[in-house]
């Protein structure tokens, strides 16, 4: 009975692990917003957008790497000792953040800087760790990692409202998420057997990244303009308080988000494996997660707007219900969207997602910046709509004539 369970919760590994992240980020842009405000809010989601960046940068070079490529290779030596060694590559890289840093500590804080460095390098190298842990199944791990960041993040702002600190600031909180934030890499590390690797395999594992990251960057950093732009550009467009009832808007369904790429994330080394060994279950796989996450939206859209009232009250700020409505049609586009990414993914077509990437993107952005100076905040999030939408459906002409799901 107890085993049963057991892999019942491995099997939700994905969900529980971006359920508790999802959670943990929902607890911070609350305190943000409720014992700060919302241009702290708004300045949070500027930066939060940069980490975005670094991490979409990261998964096209390394994470991608690491669960597509390395995921296929059959000999367990050899896939240790690749993945450890681009692993180690990747914390090498994380160093030189530091560099843009020391252009601002003259201009600001020098304090907030280093936590917001610290905070960042953290989260990267826990999600290099986490895809480490997906490709060798090591689902207990990265459940335990998951929990540890929710409950020591919640404690962390609980003592922050416990002490009533004078002057509370985003270094405040930015000092919590290291906190939990070491935690959660301990966590994810414990397992992990080091094995310093040669100068050979560093080699080797530069060769890999480059030769997976001179598309995949491309597709993932248009990915990224599509998904992130829409803070910029209401900053620009409409100013700050307009980007927080925006970012407000979206951080309730902030969760859909987090669930569905974790979802994704956990399943990739899962579906490369399908992809080379038997084509027909990976489509049934790919289809049945579609579905599932399709429900789940559906079901999440519906309960958010009946209490909405209850949400307001909660986060103490009204919420525009059609910015609402549109966040929620992009998710529901996405459902599908993210799943034909990951099968384009899996099957290492990096090129064609980069030239379709840069095509929609750029259609995206245009259509925010035109609709957004004639009806608003509206228009910009209207405008994203319109690119994921022209994503789904150029994925699925790929996908379907490109011959994708032909049998091995």
């Amino acid at each position: 009975m107890v085993s049963k369970l057991i892999k019942s919760v491995y099997k939700l590994c994905g969900v529980i692990d971006v359920g508790t992240v999802s959670a943990a980020n929902f607890l911070i842009s609350f305190f943000i917003i409720r014992e700060l405000g919302t241009k702290d809010y708004a300045l949070y989601m500027n930066l939060f957008s940069i980490l975005m960046l670094a991490s979409t940068l990261q998964n096209a070079f390394f994470n991608t790497t690491l669960s597509v490529k390395y995921s296929k290779i059959d000999d367990s030596r050899e896939k240790e000792t690749k993945a450890q060694s681009l692993c180690l590559l990747a914390n090498l890289v994380h160093l030189f953040f530091v560099l843009p840093c020391i252009y601002f500590i003259g201009k600001v804080d020098a304090v907030f800087v280093f936590c917001v460095y610290l905070s960042f390098v953290l989260y990267l190298s826990r999600e290099v760790y986490r895809v480490y842990n997906y490709v060798f199944n090591l689902r207990g791990i990265i459940i335990f990692s998951a929990m540890s960041s929710l409950i020591f993040t919640a404690i962390g702002l609980l003592l922050l409202l416990f002490f009533d600190i004078e002057g509370l600031t985003l270094t405040n909180v930015y000092a919590v998420t290291i906190f939990s934030g070491l935690i959660s890499l301990f966590a994810l590390l414990k397992s992990i057997k080091f094995k310093l690797p040669s100068l050979m395999d560093i080699k080797v594992s530069i060769s890999d990244v480059i030769s997976v990251g001179k598309w995949s960057s491309i597709g993932s950093l248009s990915t990224w303009a599509q998904n992130n732009s829409y803070t910029y550009l209401a900053t620009l467009v409409i100013g700050l308080e307009a980007t927080a009832s925006l970012a407000l808007a979206r951080l309730i369904i902030m969760p859909i988000n987090l669930v569905a790429s974790g979802i994704y994330m956990a399943e990739k080394p899962k579906w490369a494996k399908l992809y080379k060994e038997n084509k027909n279950n990976f489509k049934n796989l790919s289809n049945r997660t579609s579905k599932i996450m399709f429900v789940f939206i559906s079901v999440y859209a519906v309960v958010s707007i009946l209490l909405l009232n209850y949400i307001e009250y909660f986060l103490k700020a009204d919420v525009k219900v059609e910015l609402l409505l549109c966040w929620l049609a992009a998710c529901i586009i996405q459902a599908f969207k993210f799943a034909n990414s990951n099968i384009l993914n899996v099957a290492e077509e990096f090129k064609y997602l980069a030239f379709i990437g840069v095509i929609i993107s750029s259609i995206g952005v245009v259509a925010s910046v035109l609709l957004g100076y004639t009806f608003g905040a509206i228009g910009i999030v209207f405008g994203y709509v319109i690119g994921e939408l022209l994503h789904l459906l150029c994925t699925n002409f790929k996908i379907h004539r490109g011959g994708i799901f032909n049998e091995n």
